[in-house]
């Protein structure tokens, strides 16, 4: 679920239930408060919805500084003040491409437009075709020839064939009017045209254009997987600083030849999850390659902490009597994160040497993300607000076929021990070793064979917990078996 930012200084809860069903939104009511919280902390939101008249606003000191600054007075000021906050977010960094106007200072052919982009922007040529021939049936011959040649291409017609349709029918309309009686958003586009600006989309209050597009926004695997990210790493921080014992990471922490206890302090784990929360960057990159490094960074970032001296088998040494398969009630929990953590282990090696798991994408860094931070802290067996949030970025599917998911982890197991043949290396009993050993081959070899690395770290997740799958298969909502739900169908082949 994403946060948004609601500015609108006439709210009442019938609209936002109108407008924003049950979505998470903030509402400030006011130009100072909204003005507040795009200059603290623009990370809390993922949408800002603003509305552009805030005349409803207090005539405040800040308000009549800002209105002396345009020569303006207050109450002229406030009509127009939701496009100074468009720019104040501008400033900020905050992408223009997550700003909307929600407004009645829009007109129906305005609203028309806007529903023409996202008529193309869903693929639904049908609904496109209607408002084309709506908005162009006062046309004459010549406007609508002109109109229609941008979307008459044999070879059809794109973004940009869209883009110079919109503005033609803005330009025809404006016309129209010939300048007259034009409201505040219009006023707004025509400013921007002229000093070569974009401006935000304006939607028109009491329709589902709103809807619409916070539905695309919610479609966004990035902007998911990166509030996933910021509200776990907050909830983590709070939960280590309630009680410090929740920082179970210090169990992995190796000792040899009786050296003393390495002691990992609190401050150093609160700094790794606010460097975390901030390594996916607020604008998503639109280039494949840059977004492939962003997910690189941030992955870097995620397993720096399993360094040299931590390893975990330390858990094993450390608490034999949680992992004898003899005592199935205590065997289970423990094996969990003794799973996670040589996931965790695994792939700080294959990270820092080598992009084998690249190219990356949202399903795999939320489920190392939530792996992580189930190995590094003590959580309760229900799931996590932000563990919700993240595991929306991996398509659920089920797992109640036990003889089938028997099946695939013997194939697994077998096709792993093919590959370490071929490779001529000899096969452990550790299904980890075993797919690490392949790692190890690859690795600056350019002639090795290719395989999937990120489906071997989901295998071993099952392969690891082989005597615990019927609690994995179990109808729960708990974490694991909720986890085990939406990283079945990525873990194994389809012939499997």
């Amino acid at each position: 679920m994403l946060n948004i930012l609601w500015v609108e200084d006439e709210y009442s809860e019938q609209k936002q239930r109108q407008w924003f069903k049950d979505r998470r939104v903030t509402v400030e009511t006011s130009f100072d408060a909204a003005e507040r919280v795009i200059n603290s902390d623009l990370n809390k939101y993922d949408v800002f919805v603003l509305d552009i008249n805030l005349e409803n606003s207090e005539h405040s000191d800040n308000v009549k500084t800002h209105a002396d600054n345009y020569e303006v007075s207050a109450q002229e000021f406030l009509k127009k003040s939701g496009m100074n906050l468009y720019f104040m977010l501008l400033e900020n960094g905050f992408p223009k491409e997550r700003i909307v106007f929600l407004t009645a200072n829009a007109n129906a052919y305005t609203s028309n437009i806007n529903d023409l982009r996202q008529a193309f922007d869903h693929g639904d040529d049908e609904t496109f075709l209607k408002l084309l021939t709506s908005l162009t049936s006062g046309f004459d011959d010549e406007n609508k020839k002109n109109a229609y040649q941008f979307v008459s291409h044999p070879d059809g017609y794109d973004e940009n064939d869209i883009a110079k349709l919109c503005n033609y029918l803005e330009s025809y309309f404006n016309r129209l009017n010939k300048g007259e009686g034009k409201n505040t958003y219009e006023t707004l586009l025509d400013t921007a045209k002229n000093c070569r600006v974009d401006v935000p989309k304006a939607l028109n209050k009491g329709t589902n254009q709103l809807d619409l597009e916070l539905k695309e926004f919610e479609a966004n695997k990035y902007l998911i997987l990166r509030r996933g990210v910021i509200e776990g790493c907050t909830f983590l921080k709070n939960h280590i600083k309630n009680n410090d014992a929740n920082i179970q990471f210090r169990d992995f922490i190796k000792l040899e030849n009786n050296q003393p206890s390495i002691e990992i302090p609190t401050t150093e784990i609160e700094n790794y999850l606010y460097a975390t929360a901030q390594s996916l960057v607020i604008r998503q990159p639109i280039d494949t390659s840059a977004l492939n490094i962003q997910y690189r960074l941030f992955l870097r970032t995620l397993v720096h902490e399993w360094e040299e001296n931590i390893d975990a088998k330390r858990l094993k040494e450390k608490y034999p009597q949680y992992f004898r398969k003899d005592q199935p009630n205590s065997f289970g929990r423990m094996n969990d994160i003794y799973t996670f953590a040589w996931i965790m282990k695994m792939t700080r090696n294959w990270v820092s040497h080598a992009k084998l798991l690249e190219p990356l994408d949202p399903q795999i860094i939320a489920f190392l993300f939530l792996a992580n931070m189930r190995a590094m802290f003590k959580l309760p067996k229900a799931i996590q607000p932000y563990e919700h949030i993240l595991l929306r970025c991996i398509t659920s599917s089920p797992t109640n076929d036990f003889k089938q998911l028997n099946e695939n982890i013997c194939h697994v197991e077998s096709d792993v021990n093919d590959i370490l043949s071929v490779l001529s290396i000899n096969e452990s009993s550790h299904f980890g070793k075993n797919i690490n050993e392949i790692y190890r081959r690859n690795t600056g070899n350019p002639d090795a064979e290719e395989h999937d690395f990120k489906r071997f770290l989901l295998q071993y997740f099952w392969v690891n917990q082989k005597a615990n799958l019927r609690s994995l298969t179990a109808n729960s909502d708990e974490f694991l078996p909720t986890l085990a739900r939406h990283i079945y169908s990525l873990s194994f082949k389809k012939n499997h």
